[in-house]
């Protein structure tokens, strides 16, 4: 479309770019669109790549006969898929999870989740959540999931809903267990709920340091004392509870990449790569970081690397690892990355689900580039891989 207006990409991404002021956005497949700033993504991305300058180096690289391109991608990435979601699409089944939190009498706390994680961190993302609710160090908490044996039912992890449901149902545990440590130390110190705060695990009368209890002693009153506690309360001090996120939350990012292709043997190299993504609220950050890394190579792998190739009696040539190429460390670029944090109000936190956008991402963003790298040659690669034998060939017709 570019092309047959003779604009750059980006001004007609511009121009038909949802912006804040379009929020709340019903699409053609009535999805809600709430909290969704890819307009945001993308100038931070441009800037961030300093789009101006690559786009005049490309000028002067293709006046001396190179082959270069840029590619720009932005997305929306659905993702958490709430119970309402199932429910409006027809298909059986649940969005929600939960988690089984335990203060011990020592003042530990153990906690049971639902969902497995398969690489994404979760059970130091719930520990983080855990410790910051509770104001206690992260090494006084300890996460198990998956223990069918122990870990309360629930909906597993896909659809980048993970860190959403096990941190929602984890804190929801966590803020009705504060509120029972809140009435037995309101009980035992003889003060107003409302006059209590807690305040790096002990809970304390405003203005009065000195009038506090810590959870241990607390915990120690709840298992231990039965006799002394508030009329009515249970001993203990352990919760079940579940989480049923929004239907759906989205996240959005922008890649950028810089490429060039090898005239002769077609090999493509990845000059420059940048992302910018927003998944609401980062719980921690380095493994946000890994959940781009690790996707975009994927992406990147799918790309320019991974195909399954059968012969003309049907058969695999591409059935082992010897065969089919994946993508490894050295291949990949250096990935500089920036985020935005546009808070989800409608989770805890404002945290939103990410990753899958890392393989949309990486993938329209190569074709884009691989396409502006042969426009002017008058040629195009038809179909993905962008293998340097499929390059090199599409190159050999361009000059005959």
């Amino acid at each position: 479309m570019a092309r047959a207006l003779v604009l750059d990409p980006i001004e007609v991404r511009r121009r038909n770019m949802l912006d804040t002021a379009d929020l709340p956005y019903t699409t053609a497949t009535e999805l809600v669109y709430r909290s969704v700033y890819p307009r945001d993504t993308l100038e931070r991305a441009l800037e961030a790549f300093h789009y101006a300058d690559r786009r005049r180096e490309q000028t002067a690289a293709r006046a001396a006969g190179r082959i270069t391109g840029i590619g720009v991608a932005t997305y929306v990435e659905p993702n958490t898929y709430g119970s309402e979601f199932y429910k409006t699409a027809g298909i059986p089944g649940s969005g929600h999870d939960a988690a089984i939190v335990r203060i011990e009498p020592s003042g530990a706390v153990a906690a049971q989740i639902g969902v497995v994680s398969q690489g994404q961190g979760h059970l130091t993302t719930v520990a983080q959540a855990l410790a910051d609710a509770l104001t206690l160090p992260i090494e006084k908490v300890r996460v198990q999931s998956g223990d069918t044996a122990a870990a309360p039912y629930g909906m597993g992890t896909r659809g980048a809903r993970g860190g959403v449901v096990s941190v929602g149902a984890a804190l929801g545990a966590a803020r009705m267990l504060k509120q029972k440590l809140l009435r037995i130390a309101a009980h035992f110190l003889e003060a107003p709920l409302e006059d209590l705060e807690l305040v790096d695990g002990s809970i304390r009368v405003r203005g009065a340091p000195a009038s506090a209890m810590t959870i241990p002693q607390l915990a120690q009153k709840a298992y231990f004392a039965p006799t002394e506690l508030p009329p009515g309360m249970e001993p203990g001090l352990e919760v079940t509870h579940a989480f049923d996120p929004p239907p759906l939350t989205f996240s959005s990012g922008t890649h950028i990449c810089q490429i060039e292709i090898d005239p002769e043997t077609g090999a493509l190299a990845i000059a420059r790569y940048t992302i910018v993504e927003d998944c609401g609220r980062m719980l921690n950050p380095r493994i946000v970081e890994g959940q781009l890394h690790g996707p975009t190579a994927q992406g990147l792998g799918g790309t320019l690397l991974e195909e399954i190739v059968y012969d003309a009696d049907g058969q695999n040539q591409s059935a082992t690892l010897l065969d089919y190429a994946l993508p490894i460390a050295t291949l990949m670029p250096s990935f500089e990355v920036e985020h935005l944090e546009r808070l989800d109000a409608a989770t805890p936190l404002g945290m939103k689900g990410m990753a899958e956008g890392g393989v949309m991402g990486a993938s329209a963003a190569i074709s884009n580039a691989v396409a502006d790298a042969l426009a002017p040659l008058g040629v195009a690669a038809g179909r993905q891989p962008f293998t340097a034998r499929r390059l090199a060939e599409i190159l050999r017709k361009a000059r005959r």
